[in-house]
């Protein structure tokens, strides 16, 4: 997996979370599914072929399924990869006391997914992508 070590400006993606049944504390709990897209902005800060290692304001929780929605970036096409989320890790901004509610707050959440096809030519393409600087 390749690190990607500067930051990169927010992509708006769409997230429609797919019906999961998760494990909470020992019991499983069943995670209804949406109906529409919710657009979401997120940074990509690691990507391999089979996942993406993201920040974003918005909580995802662990052991969810979802469809991500990438829009068209430069020559390749837009697509809707379906992920399944493997951490979800909240970052708190250093300032967050003070910052709370306000769009200085720095806060996000650091988000595993995991591909659920991993390796195709498309996440080939994305990869390629990310790892020139091109998002």
């Amino acid at each position: 997996m390749t690190k990607i070590k500067d930051h990169r400006k927010f992509i708006r993606v769409g997230i429609k979370q797919l019906t999961s049944i998760v494990h909470n504390n020992g019991d499983f709990e069943l995670v209804e599914g949406a109906k529409n897209f919710k657009s979401a902005k997120i940074n990509i800060t690691d990507i391999s072929y089979g996942g993406l290692c993201i920040e974003s304001k918005q909580s995802l929780q662990e052991g969810v399924s979802f469809d991500l929605e990438i829009p068209k970036i430069k020559n390749l096409e837009g697509a809707i990869i379906e992920c399944e989320v493997t951490r979800s890790i909240f970052r708190e901004d250093p300032l967050y006391h003070v910052n709370l509610g306000t769009d200085r707050d720095k806060s996000t959440y650091e988000i595993g997914l995991k591909f659920k096809v991993p390796n195709t030519e498309y996440l080939k393409q994305l990869y390629a992508l990310a790892v020139a600087n091109q998002i």
